[in-house]
């Protein structure tokens, strides 16, 4: 993979702190993505039985450990500063070339996870939106399964 994508982004996001640098490790890498698809399976089976906002935090986590794995076989992980939106700017400055269409819901995937772990009297979330981004958790696990052995190290 080429670094000219979402090279600047990465850089101010080391600058901030809300990405570091770490040694790369295809193995960790890898052992994320097996955490992302486990969690994956854990969403089906929360909307399976009806505990929709169980499937929700599950499905965000998956998508978060999925894309860290990209990370990580960079060399980059988010901060503690930088957390759950380090994880998906940095994926969408990199990979919204290549990726764009999958990745267009993650912010929102993000923010949802959010408000249902943050909830105020009104939040609702509705089993459709569950299955239907449970569906886009799977196709965003499965893609970067195919783009993780293609990464290289981020060198500034």
């Amino acid at each position: 993979m080429s670094w000219a994508p979402g090279r600047d982004a990465i850089a101010s996001m080391l600058d901030r702190r809300d990405l570091e640098t770490v040694i790369a490790s295809m193995d960790l890498a890898n052992a994320l993505l097996a955490q992302a698809e486990e969690a994956i399976d854990t969403a089906g089976d929360a909307a399976s039985a009806g505990r929709w906002y169980s499937a929700y935090a599950n499905l965000w986590d998956g998508v978060r450990k999925a894309l860290s794995a990209l990370l990580q076989a960079q060399g980059l992980r988010p901060t503690r500063a930088g957390g759950h939106i380090a994880v998906e700017q940095a994926a969408v400055a990199q990979f919204s070339g290549s990726m764009g269409a999958l990745l267009r819901p993650v912010p929102r995937m993000r923010s949802t996870r959010n408000d249902t772990e943050y909830p105020d009297p009104d939040t609702q979330i509705e089993p459709d939106v569950v299955l239907a981004d449970l569906e886009k958790a799977r196709d965003i696990v499965q893609a970067c399964r195919s783009v993780l052995p293609v990464l290289t190290v981020f060198q500034r």
